[in-house]
């Protein structure tokens, strides 16, 4: 079957149309040239196939949480910084992942290096209170916790000989 182009009617205000008017990418000449060359330059912008794009696009949306938590210096956490940064790199791998029956595997692989950056990070500030910066003193419930992965740790070292 052959390849039939739409063919589309818009209405423009006259700043998009002067806009439109001065796209000179690729030899763009003819309104549609521009309108293909429009949407060309979107695809490229928010295409899944750039980590470095959806890296950012996440990044921008953990932002704002991202400054309320950094507002109070005295109240910083590295865990708060930690998971942060793993939802960012979550969601951009996931965007960035080829949607096709693949996509768990490389989803995985992708995800690999993210939790083993995640717990590098996580396990000092968990098992540690001198050097991690925490937002709440250990207290009872906090140092139970602690002992609790302390604990998993040292399970999962005598699991694997």
């Amino acid at each position: 079957m052959l390849n039939k182009s739409q063919s589309i009617s818009v209405r423009l205000s006259p700043e998009d149309y002067a806009y439109l008017m001065r796209i000179e990418q690729n030899g763009a000449i003819t309104l549609s040239e521009k309108v293909r060359e429009l949407i060309h330059m979107a695809q490229e912008q928010v295409g899944p196939e750039s980590f470095s794009r959806a890296y950012l696009s996440s990044s921008e949306c953990v932002a704002p949480y991202r400054a309320l938590s950094k507002e109070h210096p005295d109240q910083r956490s590295d865990i708060v910084d930690a998971l942060l940064d793993l939802v960012s790199e979550t969601a951009a791998a996931v965007q960035t992942t080829n949607k096709n029956e693949c996509f768990t595997a490389d989803l995985e692989k992708r995800l690999m290096p993210v939790s083993e950056a995640l717990i590098t990070r996580l396990l000092p500030a968990l098992l540690s209170s001198r050097g991690a910066r925490l937002a709440n003193a250990v207290d009872g419930q906090q140092s139970q916790r602690v002992e609790r992965i302390r604990y998993l740790i040292e399970k999962l070292n005598n699991q694997n000989p």
